[in-house]
């Protein structure tokens, strides 16, 4: 989900970066990012769990695994 770069150097030696404009997390917005490792995911990848007396929203079925398949 990273954002493309063009990079050019100028003539005083200093580079100069751009970068499209836009947020990576197009779509509809109903992405929401897992408590424990802090990755973007739908609805239907996250899970409810109680973190610290708080019901929080983590990974399904554990963030190792869904970070090997949908990364």
């Amino acid at each position: 989900m990273s954002k493309e770069t063009e990079t050019t150097i100028r003539a005083d030696g200093l580079r100069y970066q751009s970068k499209k404009t836009g947020s990576p997390f197009s779509g509809t917005g109903s992405t929401r990012s897992c408590f424990k490792c802090g990755r973007h995911r739908t609805a239907d990848q996250l899970q409810t769990k109680k973190v610290l007396g708080r019901t929080e929203m983590i990974c399904k079925p554990s963030c190792e695994t869904a970070g090997k398949t949908n990364s």
